[in-house]
């Protein structure tokens, strides 16, 4: 068995690693998405497109977001799973 510590570390880091996960995916369709919604709208609203664009900033400061906000996320159910004894564990097989 697991210490306490270490099932708290291997949920928050699952918890993390999917948020990572949905950051990849986010990132890549904010691009194709963010220019057809500019021109769009620009077409739309001005009768031209607007220039669009994408921030290495911006997209750092989701990173910082997504991580902090999965962290807190995962954290109660990893807390709950680190009190679980190995009979109880054992008894949702």
């Amino acid at each position: 068995g697991a210490s306490d510590g270490s099932v708290l570390r291997i949920v928050i880091v699952e918890g993390v690693f999917i948020g990572l996960i949905s950051w990849v995916f986010g990132a890549m369709l904010a691009w194709p998405v963010g220019a057809l919604l500019a021109q769009t709208v620009g077409a739309v609203l001005f009768q031209q497109a607007l220039p669009y664009v994408f921030s290495a900033g911006g997209l750092a400061t989701w990173l910082v977001i997504v991580v902090v906000l999965a962290v807190l996320a995962s954290f109660l159910p990893a807390w709950r799973a680190s009190r679980l004894t190995v009979r109880e564990v054992l008894a949702y097989q």
